[in-house]
C-alpha cells in the first residue's frame, strides 16, 4: 500500500460532494449543481462519514446541518479545492504563454515556413517560436500550441481549418529542357523522379489527365520524401513533379523552371490544426493571422482561399 498522504485521502468526489451540500446546507442543491440525484450525493457523503469514521452532517426531517466534525474539515476542503481550481485555471488559460510550440510536416517547415518565421518574430517579439518538423500527427497531450498539416483535414478531437490547395508541377533545371522546347514526346526521352509521400503513381495520374499514354515514360527514381525530390532535381539529369508550395522558389529564382502547364490538383491540402481552446489563445491567434497574411502574399490566388480574415 502506498505511503503517499494521497493515497489516503478520500475519494475525492466524496469531498466535492461534502463541499457543495456544505455550502448550500442541502444534498438537493448540491445534487442540481452536479447533474446527479440526490441519492447520490447522499451515498457519496456517507461514503466520506465511512473513510473518516466521524458523521460530516445531521440529517434532520427537513435539512441537514453540519456536525463539529464537519464544521471542522469544511475549511481544509474549500481551500484544497480552490489551489485545484487556480491550477487547473492556469493550464487551461496558457502554462507558457511567452513560448510558441508549431507542429508541422518536415518538408513545409524547410521549404517556406522556417525561412519566413523571422518575419514574425519582427511582428511578435514577445513569443519565442519552437519548431517541430515531424510526420506525425500531434495528440496535443504535450506542449504543442498549433500544428500545420498536410491531408484530409480530418483529425477527431481538434479545430481544423483550411488554409490552401497544392498541385504538383513538372519541374527541371533550366539547361535540361532542349532549344525547341519541352514536349511530351520528349518527356519520354528522360528520367523522371516522383514522391510517393502523399499521391500514388504521381506521373501516370499527371500524364493521363492529358489525354496521353502513360507507356513509355520512364520513372527512373521514387521516393518518398518531398524535400528530397526536390534536392534530386536541383541537381540536374531529372524532371521532377513536386508540390507547387514547396518549388515556387525555387522557380522564381530561376534555379528551376516549370515544363508544361499542366498542374495535377493533389487530394489533400494545408490545414491549421489545434484544440478549440488553444485557438484562443493570443500567441495562437497572432501567429494565425500571421500565416494568413504571409500566405496570401507569398502562393498564387488560385492557391488559396481564406475565410474568415
Amino acid at each position: 500500500m502506498s505511503d503517499s498522504p494521497i493515497a489516503r485521502l478520500p475519494p475525492l468526489n466524496t469531498l466535492r460532494c461534502f463541499a457543495l451540500a456544505a455550502e448550500h446546507l442541502s444534498f438537493k442543491l448540491a445534487a442540481e449543481d452536479l447533474f446527479v440525484t440526490q441519492a447520490a450525493v447522499s451515498h457519496q457523503i456517507r461514503t466520506l462519514e465511512e473513510h473518516l469514521g466521524v458523521k460530516v452532517f445531521e440529517r434532520l426531517n427537513r435539512e441537514v446541518r453540519l456536525t463539529p466534525e464537519g464544521h471542522a474539515l469544511l475549511p481544509y476542503v474549500q481551500e484544497a479545492f480552490t489551489s485545484l481550481n487556480t491550477g487547473v485555471s492556469r493550464l487551461r488559460a496558457d502554462p507558457n504563454p511567452d513560448r510558441l510550440k508549431v507542429s508541422v510536416i518536415p518538408s513545409f517547415a524547410s521549404a517556406w515556413l522556417a525561412p519566413r518565421l523571422g518575419s514574425f518574430r519582427q511582428r511578435q517579439p514577445e513569443y519565442r517560436v519552437v519548431l517541430n518538423p515531424t510526420h506525425h500527427v500531434d495528440t496535443f497531450d504535450g506542449e504543442t500550441d498549433v500544428a500545420l498539416r498536410f491531408g484530409s483535414g480530418r483529425y477527431p478531437g481538434l479545430v481544423s481549418e483550411w488554409l490552401m490547395h497544392d498541385t504538383l508541377m513538372a519541374v527541371c533545371v533550366p539547361d535540361m529542357v532542349p532549344p525547341e522546347g519541352a514536349t511530351l514526346d520528349w518527356l519520354r526521352t528522360v528520367d523522371l523522379v516522383e514522391d510517393l509521400d502523399y499521391e500514388p503513381e504521381p506521373w501516370g495520374r499527371w500524364v493521363r489527365q492529358q489525354g496521353y499514354p502513360w507507356e513509355g515514360f520512364n520513372v527512373a527514381m521514387t521516393i518518398e520524401d518531398s524535400r528530397m525530390l526536390i534536392d534530386i532535381t536541383l541537381a540536374g539529369g531529372f524532371v521532377g513533379l513536386a508540390r507547387k508550395s514547396l518549388v515556387q522558389s525555387h522557380i522564381i529564382s530561376g534555379r528551376l523552371i516549370k515544363v508544361f502547364p499542366f498542374e495535377l490538383p493533389m487530394a489533400y491540402s494545408y490545414y491549421l490544426v489545434a484544440p478549440e481552446r488553444y485557438l484562443k489563445r493570443p500567441k495562437v491567434a497572432a501567429f494565425r493571422k500571421w500565416l494568413i497574411h504571409e500566405m496570401q502574399t507569398t502562393f498564387l490566388p488560385e492557391m488559396w482561399d481564406f475565410h474568415g480574415t
